[in-house]
């Protein structure tokens, strides 16, 4: 019997042993700028706020795509908050449904806008899946593009944020920092940290750029998006585009449905 039961056991160990291991899900890729030359991706964190429905309004009419990074709890509470807009009171939920119905893209920004450096891998599940169920609600679809509230991650966050799906971390090249300047009513600053990247493209092969603004200021909405719009189309050598399509994706890859 004894020697029986170490044949047998044997016989496992070596039948684990010789199974092939699972293999890993790739972590995230970290995007800090666009592949595609000539494309400008307009993205938007922290919302969706007040200013959001009219922001997708003007990008629409001026026949410009852009990327909006959607947090669950962060400026507003999206389950259960509501907001005035042109088209009436609307749930945030709604806001997050016409931004998509406008043709731009929607990624994630965790649900509470927390960073996720040096977190554990079940607090940046949650943090993700959180959202994810806002996403599903809204749009019946999650996003696979994602981007870490202020640019912070480590290796372990990447290769959670693969195992959930997750294809891209993206970061920026231009920073208009608006936040810093939400208070005061000159562009001057804004428009430097634009011109500062722009203005060293070559101009008939200008390279790609993934630009940082949010949709949560005021000013921003108001007087930064018009700016940009015309100073980027005055150089005749851009195309707004989405984060997916600057990457020469197709819109599609950057959703998944739940499995």
């Amino acid at each position: 019997m004894r020697s029986s039961f170490f044949i047998a056991l044997a016989a496992v160990a070596t039948a684990v042993s010789a199974a092939p291991l699972e293999k890993r899900a790739a972590a995230a890729k970290v995007i800090t700028t666009c592949t595609v030359p000539g494309t400008i991706a307009l993205t938007f964190d922290d919302g969706p706020y007040e200013y959001t429905w009219a922001l997708a309004e003007t990008l629409q009419k001026q026949g410009v795509v852009a990327t909006f990074f959607i947090n669950g709890q962060n400026w507003v509470d999206v389950n259960t908050q509501s907001v005035k807009t042109s088209a009436g009171t609307k749930t945030y939920k709604q806001v997050i449904k016409h931004v998509y119905d406008s043709g731009h893209q929607l990624a994630s920004h965790t649900y509470s806008h927390l960073d996720l450096g040096g977190q554990s891998a079940a607090t940046v599940k949650s943090e993700m899946q959180k959202l994810e169920t806002i996403f599903q609600s809204t749009i019946g679809k999650i996003p696979t593009y994602m981007r870490p509230p202020s640019g912070s991650y480590d290796a372990a966050t990447l290769q959670t944020l693969g195992e959930l799906g997750y294809t891209a971390a993206v970061l920026w090249d231009i920073d208009s920092n608006d936040w810093r300047y939400s208070g005061i009513s000159s562009l001057s600053n804004e428009q430097k940290n634009y011109k500062d990247v722009i203005e060293k493209d070559s101009k008939t092969n200008p390279r790609g750029h993934i630009a940082l603004q949010h949709d949560v200021h005021q000013k921003t909405v108001e007087k930064l998006v018009p700016w940009v719009i015309s100073y980027i189309k005055g150089k005749k050598t851009y195309k707004f585009v989405s984060v997916a399509e600057c990457l020469g994706k197709t819109k599609n890859s950057a959703y998944r449905t739940k499995a």
